[in-house]
């Protein structure tokens, strides 16, 4: 990964530049993450309902990735 990194006049970063392969593999990683956490969630609220330490109404209340 080539990333550059953007300073102003007084050399404190301002931006970083990645190459849009890059950006793109970062982004789909981030979705991922990002459902696994939603997911791991959801599963939860299942498993505390099920104990009887939580209430789960029904399947709305669980965590959705839009």
């Amino acid at each position: 990964m080539s990333i550059q990194v953007v300073t102003n006049e007084k050399g404190k970063k301002t931006a970083v530049l990645v190459p849009i392969a890059d950006w793109e593999e970062i982004q789909k990683r981030l979705k991922t993450e990002q459902l696994f956490d939603e997911f791991t969630s959801s599963l939860k609220a299942v498993k505390d309902d099920i104990d009887g330490v939580g209430k789960l109404e029904n399947a709305r209340n669980l965590k959705y990735g839009h």
